[in-house]
């Protein structure tokens, strides 16, 4: 449409070289590897969002990373799953430069063409912070610490246009742990471990927010979110876990 004509024109032309490096090739070996992991979560995150949904979420993340096209947009709950598969492409379509800022910005679009409606527009505020963030870092090495800051900032944005918070079932209750566990301790296999724990409690926990309200039902005391645990998977997948 041409709103997001627009909005990839203008991310086009604004994207410059940050001075925030990478190691490109090691870069991609991390993301492919968080990707592939949620990938490899579909069976789980499919049976959980079928307990608690209508059994889309890993279903649509598989097909979108192998490349398939469905006749609709499966964005319902797991926002991070079919983010995940269009973003695989995207790296491999167009590999990585090693400028952090120019990385994220390049998938930006990404998202806004896959994802529809509010999951596609919350996504797309995320990483338009974490680009506005990781633009006003210094030049230099784009350290864990870099990244946590940059995404604590990231969170914050997003608060700003959802009440989801830790406790509401969503996959903001493993977000919010892997980056206040990164910003304190600088390691990523630290913060995934409190993701993956938090998504984990999530098993239970009777949502206030999403799909599952309006459904209904007791399956959340069965399962862990199905959100929370792919973004669980993905944060598994960049610590090598």
């Amino acid at each position: 449409n041409t709103a997001t004509r627009e909005t990839d024109e203008s991310a086009s032309q604004e994207i410059k070289s940050s001075g925030l490096k990478m190691d490109a090739a090691a870069a991609t070996t991390v993301l492919t590897r968080a990707l592939e992991s949620v990938i490899a979560a579909e069976p789980d995150v499919t049976r959980y969002d079928t307990v608690v949904g209508d059994g889309d979420c890993g279903i649509g993340l598989k097909r979108g990373a192998e490349g398939k096209t469905t006749q609709y947009t499966i964005v319902k709950r797991a926002l991070v799953l079919t983010a995940s598969a269009a973003i695989l492409k995207h790296i491999k379509d167009k590999p990585l430069t090693g400028d952090a800022v120019v990385d994220v910005a390049s998938i930006v679009p990404v998202v806004e063409n896959t994802m529809d409606g509010t999951s596609g527009a919350l996504y797309a505020i995320f990483l338009n912070a974490l680009v506005h963030a990781l633009r006003t870092a210094s030049a230099g090495e784009a350290s864990p610490q870099v990244w946590a800051a940059a995404l604590q900032q990231s969170c914050d944005a997003l608060s700003r246009y959802t009440p989801a918070r830790p406790g509401d079932r969503t996959l903001v209750d493993a977000l919010y742990p892997f980056v206040e566990v990164l910003g304190k301790a600088g390691d990523v296999r630290e913060a995934a471990a409190a993701a993956r724990k938090a998504a984990d409690e999530t098993k239970g926990m009777q949502a206030s927010l999403g799909r599952t309200v309006y459904v209904g039902g007791s399956g959340y005391e069965e399962v862990p979110d199905p959100g929370a645990w792919g973004l669980s998977c993905f944060f598994q997948g960049l610590a090598g876990q």
